[in-house]
């Protein structure tokens, strides 16, 4: 029992010191440490050989699409094609539907595979710009933005290039579309859920009399948005984002293929807004190496755990719960992304421990992947989780200020929609 009350100190412990800001690599190695010396493993043996062994084999199965990916999105960013699609979109949709403009450009955009933060940084002037002509709060642009880049295009539907949606593929055996009726239903669901709410949101706030109010930050924000894609049209900035989903989905290519492509077709398109190559493509590493490094780092925390004596327990006692498997790796995965404050770590937690077992009871990898990936959405964005705390300093707000919409859409709306796909994933793939 005591070697069951090791893992749940040690998970305790990763949520705090995230919670206080403190490097995740520094924290992974620290709950391993203590995880080897509670559950009486040579702490050596435990940090040399299963936490390296466990960091080391994501880095070498991740590293490329982090980087890629990141490149990717670098190119959508710096050649103003990102910021053209975004403007398009929330224009089209005009000052009325100002917030739902934010939230699918938002979506548009992470489901063509570039990273949140870059749409984060991307979306925030244009927001701005939006919000002052519709005269909303700006405390709502956080929600939005969210809203958009956190959810559903990320993970729910079939054939995004996001990293979340891949990391399945390595060890199931399947493709970004995985369970692709499953997955169309619960980002429908998912996605309509977070209109309405954002948009009753905005309503209150006009009932209200709440308006847009602007500081000297806030006007510089401003006038960045102006240029933002100017030179891009927004229609020629898609292709690349369609290059990359048509060789996923169409031709069923390998994923660091179809993310090149679509990078040196945006390069190609909108060359003359390369300016300088070599420092996006420096940048760009960085920003996956990092991604890699610490998320690997969480992975190997997460070895340590699955060779501890506790863990034998909890995967009995998971799957001898009385109730459907796909709910008790649906609760693990949650739990887990939630107690690392990341998706892709907690996902990758369980896909590396726990996958085999699910499947050894005859589960289909496919409902497996997608149950994963939308589980992994649940609790990774509570207020501990980085992505959150930059996206709340980007805007200019505190989680007093913003984090209520951020909850309801990224962790209450993103539970609903993963219990939606248990039950579907039930029904649609008995064992």
């Amino acid at each position: 029992m005591f070697s069951v009350i090791a893992i749940i100190i040690t998970l305790a412990l990763v949520m705090f010191l995230a919670f206080r800001k403190l490097n995740i690599v520094f924290i992974s190695v620290l709950a391993a440490v203590l995880l080897a010396v509670l559950d009486r493993q040579n702490v050596l043996t435990a940090l040399t050989d299963t936490f390296m062994t466990g960091a080391a084999n994501y880095v070498k199965n991740f590293f490329l699409l982090f980087c890629i990916s990141a490149l990717f999105g670098k190119m959508m960013e710096e050649t103003g094609a990102a910021a053209a699609i975004a403007k398009w979109l929330a224009n089209m949709l005009g000052e009325k539907f100002a917030i739902l403009g934010v939230i699918v450009a938002g979506m548009i955009l992470c489901y063509g595979g570039i990273s949140a933060l870059v749409i984060a940084f991307t979306m925030y002037p244009l927001a701005l710009a939006l919000f002052k002509r519709a005269n909303l709060p700006r405390r709502l642009i956080p929600g939005a933005i969210a809203a958009g880049c956190f959810t559903f295009a990320a993970a729910a539907l079939p054939g995004t290039p996001q990293t979340i949606n891949v990391i399945p593929t390595s060890y199931l055996g399947t493709n970004v579309s995985a369970a692709p009726v499953v997955g169309i239903i619960c980002g429908i669901i998912g996605i309509g859920l977070t209109c309405v709410y954002m948009y009753s949101q905005s309503a209150k706030a006009r009932a209200k009399g709440e308006g847009f109010e602007a500081d000297t930050a806030t006007l510089e924000e401003l006038k960045k948005a102006e240029d933002m894609g100017a030179d891009v049209n927004p229609v020629v900035a898609l292709i690349p984002i369609i290059v990359i989903i048509v060789l996923l989905v169409a031709l069923k290519a390998n994923v660091l293929l179809s993310m090149l492509v679509g990078t040196v077709v945006c390069g190609l398109i909108f060359y003359k807004n390369v300016h300088n190559l070599p420092a996006m493509i420096e940048a760009a590493v960085k920003s996956g190496m990092g991604a890699a490094v610490t998320t690997g780092a969480i992975v190997g925390y997460g070895s340590v755990v699955s060779a501890s004596s506790g863990y034998a327990v909890l995967s009995q006692a998971l799957l001898n719960l009385n109730t459907t498997p796909l709910l008790s790796f649906g609760l693990a995965t949650t739990i887990l992304s939630g107690a690392a404050g990341s998706g892709t770590g907690g996902l990758g937690i369980t896909m590396n421990s726990m996958a085999p077992q699910y499947l050894a009871l005859g589960l289909s990898p496919e409902i497996l992947h997608r149950v994963g990936t939308l589980s992994a959405i649940g609790l990774d964005s509570l207020p501990h989780n980085g992505a959150v705390v930059v996206l709340l300093t980007l805007c200019g707000m505190t989680h007093k200020d913003s984090y209520k919409q951020i909850f309801v859409t990224t962790v209450v709306f993103t539970l609903i929609v993963a219990i939606v796909s248990i039950i579907l994933g039930t029904i649609m793939y008995p064992i």
